[in-house]
């Protein structure tokens, strides 16, 4: 596969990438940041260009050195041809298949594809799936075209620096997460708890957007903390100030914020199909169930099992 070097040609990605979302969201996502000051040292790889069948995006390999890391060793991936897509993943060295690591798509025909392989690199497999948010502009609207405005296409850290809007209470400020707050993040995070997980918790909150509200002492009780592909990723709020609409208001702000920023930002949500309350949240803020399903698939070699 080749990698996207030139700008020019990532921003034309980009664009191609818009006419066929929501699917292609997770790596539209993942090339947005990229091609806004690539805080997450990203790369996106494509079949051929500018007549492309598969894109795949992924850390750069300075990134990808701890074998047990799958936050960082994660891969998505975006196919117009299952096919092509099964024969890249036999064939080629994109995937270091010696690794524990991830692939996420949103396409329910790469279920196949990547199981196939998977089996014959012997290679244990957890997979999940999970429902799918987005902004209605991500919805398959063919005449959406990426704002590639220069006066819009800072980095995304300065969006993370902004401390106003008007979903706050006088009482309850927002602010954006501080890196000393990775090990709350971390211990509250579903898919958190280990090593690996909070270094990523903290990468995210030194180089992304965050958003958090704070209690009278200055401490975090709700926050959205998003990844490298622009879902928000981390979502919680401390217990005894749940039921309150915080969740609600502070996801409405954030997306206020960054859409305000960026009219095509891919703002995007997802959730479990048992989390009613994070659905209803996604919901009042203006979010839609997209028709495809988020998938996901934890990949082990039988040697690194555990």
């Amino acid at each position: 596969m080749l990698v996207l070097e030139s700008s020019e040609d990532r921003a034309k990605l980009e664009e191609l990438l818009a006419k066929s979302v929501p699917e292609s969201l997770r790596v539209y996502g993942s090339v947005f940041y990229i091609n806004r000051g690539n805080p997450f040292n990203m790369e996106v790889l494509v079949d051929s260009w500018p007549d492309f069948k598969t894109v795949i995006s992924k850390s750069q390999p300075m990134e990808m050195v701890n074998d047990l890391d799958i936050y960082t060793n994660a891969y998505f991936i975006f196919t117009k041809d299952p096919k092509d897509l099964a024969k890249i993943l036999q064939t080629t060295n994109v995937i270091n298949w010696t690794q524990c690591f991830q692939i996420e798509g949103l396409q329910k025909c790469l279920d196949d594809v990547i199981m196939a392989v998977a089996e014959s690199k012997r290679v244990d497999v957890e997979r999940d799936q999970a429902l799918l948010f987005v902004r209605d502009i991500h919805l398959g609207d063919s005449d959406m075209k990426p704002n590639m405005n220069s006066e819009k296409t800072s980095t995304l850290q300065t969006s993370s620096q902004h401390k106003e809007s008007r979903g706050g209470h006088p009482e309850l400020p927002l602010s954006p997460l501080r890196e000393a707050d990775a090990e709350l993040v971390n211990a509250n995070w579903v898919n958190g708890g280990n090593v690996e997980s909070l270094n990523f918790a903290r990468r995210c909150i030194q180089k992304l957007p965050t958003l958090c509200m704070l209690d009278l002492e200055g401490k975090p009780i709700s926050w959205y903390v998003m990844d490298q592909t622009a879902e928000m990723r981390m979502a919680y709020t401390i217990p005894e100030f749940r039921r309150r609409g915080l969740s609600t208001r502070l996801l409405e702000s954030f997306m206020d914020t960054l859409c305000r920023q960026w009219h095509d930002f891919p703002f995007y949500f997802i959730t479990g199909e048992d989390n009613k309350q994070a659905q209803g949240v996604a919901r009042k803020v203006g979010l839609r169930e997209a028709p495809c399903r988020y998938r996901r698939w934890i990949c082990r070699t039988f040697a690194k099992s555990f």
